[in-house]
């Protein structure tokens, strides 16, 4: 299905890798670099998937104008036979039928409109203040530390956590089951996880719901001006949202709205062992930090890529692509794409971001992009302007997920700049 010779000596069946994010580290942004300069769109056949590394084509993919389907439950799972599944995680089976991510067409629109509500421009201007504070609060503690110490645990998911734990009208202590719940819910972005880890999925939604439930029954009896109270009020003025689509709007808000960002502080936080050009970029002229933000995340590649089903044959640029097969669309590859960013490996904060895929196109843009970069650019000139930073982790401890990378952990020594 792919070229046989291209650049030179670099034969098709050479760049083929089994998609094992953990293992492979930063080498998956090579290895995905090389596998675009023989076939932006390449069978894998070690992965049973084509993977779309151009940035034209991953556009193209995410534009809605293909038969390519957000319908991929079964994508990450579909090795186990499905009276396995149903015997071993009924619950994670059924619950994600109705989520967002899983969802085409009027039922997608629906809830993606409500939610939108709780990440618009007015709402993040509200909540910058209390972000403020968290960073912060999160710096002054960890100004007071003399050791090394865990980055991730202690700063990067701190402080997202507490945001969108305040926005959902949700208590602090949840913050250490976070970490856990993110890493878990999101192998199901991988190609392919073993029946173990689909239990551990089944397991942590059952936990959610036991904490959801409850918390939803209360705002239905007594609203108060949170995002959960705004959910029932909703279901009762004719969205009609069902039960279990709350719930998957509770888990992605909850998940997405606090580990893209953590995993983006940490990515990014570790980038700085090896390129000053980001740390001079957030010291320097703030006007600056919005294109710093987006040049930090497009380098760190946090947002990987997401799977989709097609629902029908068709021909995209010469492949047949066949009803059924699983076409992963990797953004992080067309962020490094030469025929769109100038020398890809480098960081630049004067590059033009208009191409920037990191929150994607189409009708699965982002929908927390605001929120995001409002976190983002708040939090790294704070943090530089009051530490400089030792890395002290030479092999970054990835987490196993495909979809949006992030490390488990990152050892840093912080050291008080001058006033």
């Amino acid at each position: 299905m792919n070229a046989t010779i291209i650049e030179g000596e670099i034969q098709s069946e050479d760049v083929d890798f089994v998609l094992d994010v953990a293992t492979l580290r930063d080498d998956l942004l090579v290895k995905l670099d090389r596998m675009r300069s023989v076939d932006p769109i390449y069978w894998s056949e070690k992965n049973q998937v084509w993977l779309v590394t151009g940035h034209a084509e991953v556009v193209e993919g995410f534009k809605g104008k293909l038969p390519l389907s957000s319908v991929r439950l079964h994508i990450p799972i579909a090795h186990i036979p499905e009276e396995v599944r149903y015997e071993r995680f009924p619950f994670y089976m059924e619950a994600v039928k109705s989520w967002l991510l899983n969802i085409d067409g009027p039922e997608h629109q629906r809830q993606r409109l409500l939610m939108m509500r709780a990440f618009s421009k007015p709402v993040v201007e509200t909540i910058r203040p209390s972000v403020v504070q968290y960073i912060e609060e999160a710096l002054d503690d960890a100004g007071k530390i003399d050791e090394p110490f865990d980055f991730v645990s202690r700063i990067a998911r701190v402080i997202p956590a507490r945001m969108i734990l305040k926005q959902l009208g949700l208590q602090d202590t949840l913050i250490s089951k976070l970490h856990h719940w993110a890493v878990t819910l999101n192998q199901q972005g991988n190609v392919r996880i073993p029946v173990e880890v689909a239990e551990e999925i089944n397991d942590v939604l059952l936990e959610m719901r036991d904490v959801f439930d409850p918390e939803l029954e209360k705002r239905r009896k007594m609203p108060t001006d949170d995002f959960l109270s705004a959910l029932v009020s909703a279901s009762e003025s004719g969205d009609t949202l069902t039960k279990e689509e709350m719930f998957g709007i509770c888990v992605i808000t909850l998940i997405a709205g606090h580990d893209t960002t953590a995993n983006t502080m940490a990515l990014g936080t570790a980038l700085l062992r090896k390129d000053c050009a980001i740390s001079q970029a957030f010291r320097g002229d703030p006007a600056r930090v919005p294109d710093a933000v987006m040049e930090l995340q497009r380098r760190v590649a946090m947002s990987m890529m997401m799977g989709r089903i097609a629902s029908e044959d068709f021909h995209w640029n010469g492949h047949e692509i066949k009803k059924g097969q699983v076409v992963m669309l990797a953004q992080g590859a067309a962020n490094r794409d030469p025929a769109v960013f100038n020398n890809p490996q480098a960081t630049d904060v004067t590059r033009q971001q208009t191409h920037n895929m990191t929150f994607a196109p189409g009708v699965h843009h982002c929908i927390g992009f605001m929120l995001a970069k409002m976190v983002l650019g708040e939090f790294f000139p704070r943090f530089l302007k009051r530490f400089d930073v030792d890395v002290l982790d030479d092999a970054l401890d990835f987490a196993p997920t495909a979809s949006f990378r992030g490390l488990n952990s990152l050892k840093i020594k912080l050291h008080a700049r001058d006033a």
